[in-house]
């Protein structure tokens, strides 16, 4: 079996820089002045929306020098406020287009935490942040567009392999090769579950999308693409239906079996706390239909599957860690290859897999075969 996993490289070498985090930024910026910018769906007013982006960079310097070091309340936020410090305290100079965007997600949790917001308010402002990237990310449609600059040779190379998956959200890859693209952080063209009028979360009372405006035309907005600066909080996202149907499976079971565990979910559907009383309704749920469940959109299993041949493109070793400690932990695979932009990346790679053997490749030779 041989297998690839691509990553926005591929996005930056035929789609130039469009692609770029700093470009997003400056897009999105641009995009949230115009006209036709969604207000109907992600804020009413945009200038909060560039409020916010502007607040959250002026933490920046604060957070370098340890000011929020004291909200970094979980071993992976602190981790991650690490992270950004060892790669931004090095700069000599920084503005709002040099903080890659999904660290502003970084940020917002900081300044939360400090500030004590709260959800649901947390929940919605995060939400419009992130549809106010993802509206530059999608570009009026043209990173979907990118494959029309591939030479007709690549075809070749993605036909080599039995399985693809990318952390790209664009369907390029899959327009051009017309082979099936597995999305592990979801895609543009799949809609999230609180979106799909026929999924579990919107069987349940209090159904997220009575409230939503649900305008075609930005389909995009409505999809399971994730987008955050820790790979726990990815991973977390990526497992948690297929965790909660593993749950309400055994607690439907359980309910039947067990009389005391069926008294107790019967006064669960009273509690004071909101949780318990939708962990009861989603039980009943599924005893009135056992094929119910939450929709698994992210091909997580299928990708800690893989076996004998992986190779590796366009994924920077700087972010996505999760992806890589999967890799690690595969013992199925036998051979590895990486292909490297920047030389740089030969060491940090060797570290997070450091339990296979690798082969090293300058990305720029893939190219120049292919063209």
């Amino acid at each position: 079996m041989k297998t690839l996993i691509f990553g926005n490289g591929i996005n930056i070498e035929f789609g130039g820089a469009d692609n770029l985090s700093k470009s997003i930024i400056l897009r999105a910026i641009k995009g949230a002045k115009e006209a036709d910018f969604p207000v109907h769906i992600i804020v009413d007013d945009p200038s909060l929306i560039l409020s916010l982006l502007g607040h959250l960079f002026l933490q920046v310097r604060e957070i370098l020098n340890g000011g929020y070091d004291s909200y970094a309340y979980t071993t992976d936020l602190k981790g991650c406020l690490d992270d950004f410090k060892r790669r931004y305290s090095i700069r000599k100079s920084l503005n709002v287009a040099t903080i890659g965007f999904e660290d502003y997600y970084l940020l917002y949790d900081l300044m939360c935490y400090k500030y004590r917001i709260k959800n649901p308010e947390k929940y919605h402002i995060r939400e419009a942040l992130k549809c106010f990237f993802l509206y530059s990310i999608f570009n009026n449609g043209r990173v979907n567009q990118i494959y029309k600059s591939y030479p007709a040779k690549l075809a070749d190379f993605f036909n080599a392999f039995d399985e693809l998956y990318t952390t790209n959200y664009d369907i390029n890859v899959e327009t051009f090769s017309r082979k099936k693209v597995n999305y592990l952080h979801g895609a543009f063209h799949i809609k999230a579950d609180v979106y799909d009028p026929d999924s579990m979360r919107n069987k349940m009372s209090d159904s997220p999308i009575k409230d939503c405006i649900i305008d075609d035309k930005y389909y995009y907005l409505y999809s399971n693409a994730l987008t955050t600066y820790s790979g726990y909080s990815k991973m977390f996202s990526i497992k948690q239906h297929g965790d909660a149907n593993s749950a309400m499976d055994k607690m439907a079971k359980a309910y039947q079996e067990n009389e005391t565990i069926k008294e107790a979910v019967n006064v669960w559907e009273k509690d004071a706390n909101e949780i318990v009383r939708k962990m009861a309704e989603g039980i009943k749920l599924k005893l009135g239909d056992s094929n119910l469940e939450f929709k698994e959109t992210y091909p997580i299993k299928e990708f800690t599957a893989i076996s004998d041949e992986l190779s590796i493109v366009g994924l920077s070793p700087n972010n996505d860690t999760h992806i890589f400690n999967m890799i690690n932990d595969n013992g199925l695979l036998k051979s590895i290859v990486y292909y490297f932009y920047d030389s740089e990346e030969i060491d940090a790679v060797s570290q997070l897999l450091n339990s296979h053997k690798l082969d090293f490749v300058n990305v720029a030779e893939l190219w120049n075969r292919y063209r």
